[in-house]
């Protein structure tokens, strides 16, 4: 009996060979009812691991800086870095939404020593999904510049409210960064203006990643396959901690829902970039828009509303 038991293997020991077999059918001999009990354990883990009596934002604003550089065509993750990093990035969105529902987020791409912003902060995940999507057709080229992409981003949260939280993502495949001048200029600037950044790098620990992680207190890994990839990059879904300096406060906020309107009972909406059969009423400032827009679009009409009474 003994032997039989030092004989048996861990199914993390074993690799790859057979592991379909932890997967079970369930009583009408369908899968969907065990993916999603493994899909509720690694949540509730994920909860347990959270520290208790913390108080959390709610409000998060967090831009996603992909290195989207030559290194991300290497092999190590399957089938290249920068597929695989796609495919875990689509399910890193809508869980990030389902879980912060008002929050927004950004996306930015650093490539050839230059960073650009792929997709503005936005609360629609279906946007961000499909802006990552598109990247499949981007080539992989030169070096990453990570004060571009930290510069670009910081443009954009510097101007939202204190009481929203402001935090970057770096996903680094690059062991160099091509910067145009001091990034330690940039990492002081990203502390006072409280960006918490982190960073999950895809080959080795890097140390101007390692400082700007400890300099704004956000959080610094790295991956050893594409499994422990998926949970480090879904650390990041659950709220950071609130900063301890701020008071509570009460914020003005409206909650639109969804209507259904086609032909003559259709109404103008505010953007008419493309014909939409839904829309979103908003009762706070009686507007109408294409899609859900968070905070700041009732913030916006409020403003519209006070400069222009007569309207």
């Amino acid at each position: 009996m003994a032997e039989e038991e030092e004989g048996k293997e861990y199914r993390w020991e074993t690799g790859y060979e057979k592991t379909w077999e932890a997967i079970q059918e369930d009583d009408e001999g369908l899968l969907e009812g065990s993916v999603a009990e493994i899909i509720q354990r690694a949540k509730r883990k994920r909860q347990a691991e959270r520290h208790g009596n913390t108080r959390l934002g709610m409000m998060r604003h967090l831009f996603l800086v992909i290195d989207n550089s030559d290194c991300m065509s290497n092999q190590d993750l399957k089938p290249t870095r920068q597929l695989c990093t796609i495919k875990l990035l689509e399910g890193f969105i809508d869980e990030f939404f389902d879980q912060n529902p008002i929050s927004q987020m950004g996306i930015i791409i650093t490539k050839s020593k230059r960073a650009e912003k792929i997709s503005e902060l936005a609360g629609n995940p279906r946007k961000h999904i499909k802006a990552v999507q598109q990247l499949t057709q981007v080539a992989c080229s030169g070096e990453p510049s990570l004060q571009n992409a930290l510069e670009l981003a910081l443009r954009s949260l510097r101007m939202l409210p204190s009481h929203a939280s402001r935090e970057i993502l770096i996903l680094m495949g690059s062991l160099t960064t091509c910067d145009p001048g001091d990034i330690s200029v940039t990492v002081q600037n990203l502390k006072a203006q409280g960006v918490r950044c982190s960073v999950i790098a895809l080959a080795a620990e890097v140390h101007i990643c390692h400082k700007l992680c400890r300099e704004t207190g956000g959080l610094f890994g790295v991956i050893l396959d594409d499994c422990h990839f998926r949970d480090q990059l879904f650390q990041h879904i659950d709220p950071p901690p609130a900063a301890t300096f701020l008071d509570s406060s009460l914020i003005k906020m409206g909650f639109p829902h969804h209507l259904m309107q086609e032909g003559k009972e259709a109404s103008l909406t505010m953007c008419m970039w493309f014909m939409n059969v839904g829309h979103v009423a908003e009762y706070f400032a009686w507007s109408v828009i294409c899609s859900f827009m968070t905070y700041y679009t009732h913030v916006l009409d409020v403003l519209q509303t006070i400069q222009h009474p007569s309207q």
